[in-house]
Order: C-alpha cells, then structure tokens, then sequence
C-alpha cells in the first residue's frame, strides 16, 4: 500500500516514519526545500527518542520518500494524509489556509481516486470544507475522512505504535475499507481502531484536548 503525508512536522514526519515502519511506502511532502534535502541526508528537524533512527532504516528500505512535489505522488497512492499547521488566527481560531491549500492541490492534480484524510488539529467541520475545496477543481470520484493525532512529545514514537485508541471518521464504505487495511498490523494487535462518522471524529480530538487540560 503506498500513502502520501503532506506536511513534515511533528505529526507529519511521526505518522509518516511510523507507517513506513509497519511496512507501508510513504512520501513525505512538504513545501520547505531545505527540510526535504536534510530530510533525504537523513537530517531530522526535531528531536524525538528513535525517530532518527526509524527514518534512516526506512529510507534504506525504500519505504520511506522525501519530495516538495505533491503531483509527482499523487498518482501512485491511495490515501493522502494532511498533516500541514492550523496556526492561530488574528481572533485565535485556526487558520486552515494551508489545510485547503492542500486540498485544492489534490482537486487540481489528481487522476483517479483518492482517500483524502485530515490528520492536523482542526475545527469541527473542516473535513466538508476540504471536500468542497478538492470538489471545485475535479469531477473524479474520492472520498474525505479524519485521523485525528493523540501524541506526546518525547513518546510520539511510542504513542504511534502503540496507541491507546485510533480514531479514524469516515463517510464510505470504501473509506473504512481502506483505512482498514492501512491500520491492519493494529488491528492484528487488538488494539482500538474506533470508526466513526467524520464530524465526530473531529470533536474527539477537540474532547481529548479538554480532557487533557
């Protein structure tokens, strides 16, 4: 199976680094040349116990890609995943500029279909604005759906690979069928894949954040 992760941050390059691990090919893709060259030199931008190494052996695998190039990829994947920031707003709100940005991209390149998932932080809703972004630029068939993330910094590794629980929001059949498969050696390890639709998927992620503070 081979995914796309748009955005090499913390979430982005974890989630990314961790599928290749459990044995799927991922690009990794991000605007900033400069991170994706030391990204290919097997630089890691931030510090995160093991990662460094999980990025280096799954590059030498073949796993694991690094490109600034989204339409070089997109043909080859199945599920793209959203991992770009939601800085804070003027009025403190998320700022989902690069979230649609992305979406309008793969509305503008794509050929076939995809699953499009939101992994960022984002206000409750943002999954039927990302449609409506990728929808204004093709007729070809896809679907949308959210991930959210629920990792610590300085166990994101740990969080990732074995995870309390795995939220994934979904509005197809095909959709679940394919994050199934993508989340199947968790599966395998009995631990929590929760399916649900896609706006409660979102609130989950804002619940946990109101929990945890």
């Amino acid at each position: 199976m081979k995914i796309a992760i748009v955005g090499t941050g913390y979430v982005g390059l974890v989630t990314g680094t961790c599928f290749a691990e459990m044995g799927t090919e991922v690009f990794c893709v991000d605007v900033d040349k400069n991170k994706i060259d030391n990204l290919k030199k097997g630089i890691v931008p931030i510090y995160e116990p093991g990662l460094d190494e999980l990025v280096a052996r799954n590059m030498q695998a073949g796993r694991l890609h690094f490109t600034t190039e989204l339409k070089e990829c997109l043909d080859e994947v199945e599920v793209l995943f959203s991992a770009v920031g939601t800085p804070p707003d003027e009025d403190g709100s998320a700022d989902l500029k690069y979230v649609l940005e992305v979406a309008r991209t793969v509305g503008r390149y794509m050929n076939k279909y995809i699953l499009v998932v939101t992994k960022s932080t984002v206000p409750v809703g943002t999954a039927q604005k990302v449609k409506r972004a990728i929808k204004g630029n093709v007729n070809i068939e896809f679907d949308i759906a959210s991930n959210p993330e629920f990792l610590k910094e300085g166990a994101a590794v740990k969080d990732f690979m074995s995870p309390d629980r795995v939220v994934v929001g979904v509005e197809s059949e095909r959709a679940e069928k394919l994050m199934s498969k993508l989340y199947r050696p968790f599966l395998l390890n009995n631990f929590r894949v929760i399916f649900m639709d896609v706006p409660s998927a979102e609130m989950t992620k804002y619940a946990a954040n109101a929990m945890l503070a």
